[in-house]
């Protein structure tokens, strides 16, 4: 017997240790879809001939044995969807004949490491939605042999996308969406001539969108939303392109009206408010007639700006070394996660909610309201909790929402960026939160809508809501067990879980949240924001024991 195949069946319970037992001539060990848990036995080290392994859609816990490194026969890997933690085990890298290597949805955490450079024959990598980290090692990049997709998404991997990806000629896919990463787009991608689908929005991405782009022929959907990319949409992309998101940019000049840009359900352009032109439909500005005349003299005041420019930076630099001479060097401050947020003033949320115009508001209750504004030094539609401090527990609240928010960062949490603490036109206390605007507001307007909402006509179907419900439970998950200091919502409500553009769910208002404390008295288990309190039907009972 060569093949053992046991998928889709309802086989529960932990691994036998007898396992490894089996015949050594044993070479695809396929046990996925089932109800096995506990950890992966080291005794399958013993299964040395092994080619596929799948234990996929299971429950399984722990680490990944360091003994996997025995596989030498290994081509395909497969342990996604399971609760398996700790880090990806550096001896992955002795399985030099791996082609297929999927751990995502996993609790993995720790960097990719880098011998996994080792893989030549690897031709799939997917790492998804785990709590990977730290850099991605240029070896990844060195596996010419990729060609599926490789998958970092939902991950917080940090730093720049190396230049090598130009490397990668062969993949026809590649999906690094919702990380950390920042610094520009490698020009270099214009020589992944083979790819198809591109995803890196949810970035920090900065500088343009690179030119290079437009050589790759057979690029099909990109999306570069939700970074802090400027300047034009370079030319020849509409002739390539099936999907195109530059939402939530800061890209701007002309839209062009050909190819993709023709048909307005293939693109999305929001949250960009200085592009003009573009097809009727899409209702923007029109652009402005630039004539030769026009040009000249804006060459001649352009160069004269950096000539100024320049000028003034190269004094304030010799002013600056003469100061550092003759002034002692003093230690850095250390500042908080909060500390690092933009700060605005009452002025600045003022004037981006037009006084805090009744048009503007989008919802209130019991600790404040909450307005649509567009704040002027970022041009990006935020959505701003206004404290109602007439009840005493609103300033709690806002304390107690700011400590949360500002240790937390999940794909399904609600993404606070900055705060206001101030004095308001009247002489009277302000404080008010900014978050993400979520487009598609709450998850109670799709569910019950008002009669004359825009929502009446739209329903959730079963796979949305389903989608939404996981979307929920891993920020749950997130706040339960994997806090550094664990977290209870005590208010979660179908109002409090907001719908962004792509209707993924994000948890928010964090008011009447509990911090578990490590203790081990059962009596100083939890302790309260502002109280024991929450809405009627929400709050779990187990919380006031």
């Amino acid at each position: 017997m060569n093949d053992l195949e046991f998928v889709e069946n309802r086989f529960e319970g932990v691994l036998p240790s007898s396992i490894g037992n089996l015949s050594t001539k044993l070479t695809i060990l396929l046990l996925g879809s089932n109800k096995i848990s506990g950890t992966i036995r080291v005794a399958m080290q013993n299964l040395i001939n092994l080619i596929a392994l799948g234990m996929d859609d299971t429950l399984l816990t722990g680490m990944i044995p360091t003994s996997f490194e025995k596989f030498q026969k290994m081509q395909v890997l497969s342990l996604w969807g399971n609760k398996l933690s700790g880090k990806i085990p550096s001896s992955i890298g002795n399985l030099t004949q791996l082609a297929n290597l999927i751990l995502a949805q996993n609790d993995l955490e720790g960097s990719i490491p880098s011998s996994i450079g080792a893989c030549q024959s690897l031709q799939q990598l997917d790492v998804a939605e785990n709590y990977l980290s730290g850099v991605i090692p240029q070896q990844v990049f060195q596996i010419f042999s990729l060609s599926l997709l490789p998958n970092l998404s939902h991950n917080s991997f940090n730093g720049k996308l190396p230049v090598e990806v130009g490397s990668l000629k062969n993949i026809n896919s590649m999906d690094v969406s919702k990380n950390n990463f920042s610094g520009e787009i490698p020009t270099t991608i214009g020589n992944c001539l083979s790819l198809v689908y591109l995803g890196l929005q949810g970035n920090s991405f900065n500088g343009t969108i690179p030119s290079s782009m437009a050589s790759v022929k057979g690029l099909e959907y990109l999306d570069v939303s939700r970074n802090n990319l400027s300047r034009l949409i370079p030319k020849g992309l509409e002739k390539l392109l099936k999907y195109l998101n530059i939402s939530f940019n800061n890209i701007e000049g002309e839209v062009p009206t050909g190819g993709v840009f023709k048909n307005v359900n293939a693109i999305s352009i929001i949250g960009n408010n200085k592009l003009c032109g573009g097809i009727p439909q899409l209702q923007l500005t029109t652009c402005p007639v630039i004539t030769k005349s026009t040009k000249s003299f804006t060459s001649r005041v352009t160069i004269t700006i950096i000539c100024v420019v320049v000028c003034i930076l190269l004094v304030s630099s010799f002013l600056a070394l003469y100061w550092m001479k003759r002034s002692k060097k003093k230690p850095s401050s250390i500042f908080s996660k909060m500390d690092l947020l933009p700060t605005v003033s009452y002025k600045m949320l003022h004037q981006a909610t037009n006084g805090f115009s009744l048009d503007n508001l989008i919802g209130s209750g019991s600790f404040g309201s909450v307005y649509k504004g567009v704040l002027d030094q970022e041009e990006r539609l935020v959505a701003i909790k206004v404290l109602n401090l007439q009840n005493k527990d609103a300033s709690k609240s806002f304390i107690a929402e700011c400590k949360i928010l500002r240790n937390i960062r999940h794909q399904n949490l609600i993404k606070i960026l900055t705060c206001c603490s101030s004095i308001n036109y009247n002489g009277d206390d302000f404080k008010a939160l900014v978050f993400e605007f979520m487009m598609n507001g709450s998850l109670e307007m799709w569910l019950h809508p008002m009669t004359d909402s825009d929502n009446q006509s739209k329903n959730l179907s079963v796979l949305q809501r389903l989608i939404i419900a996981i979307d929920v439970a891993f920020a749950l998950n997130y706040l339960h067990n994997h806090c550094e200091q664990k977290i209870i919502h005590c208010d979660l409500k179908p109002s409090n879980i907001l719908l962004d553009t792509n209707m993924i769910a994000h948890v928010s208002d964090f008011g009447l949240s509990r911090l578990l404390t490590t203790s081990n008295d059962s009596s100083q288990k939890c302790t309260s924001t502002i109280g024991l309190k929450g809405s009627i039907g929400y709050a779990a009972p187990d919380i006031f024991s």
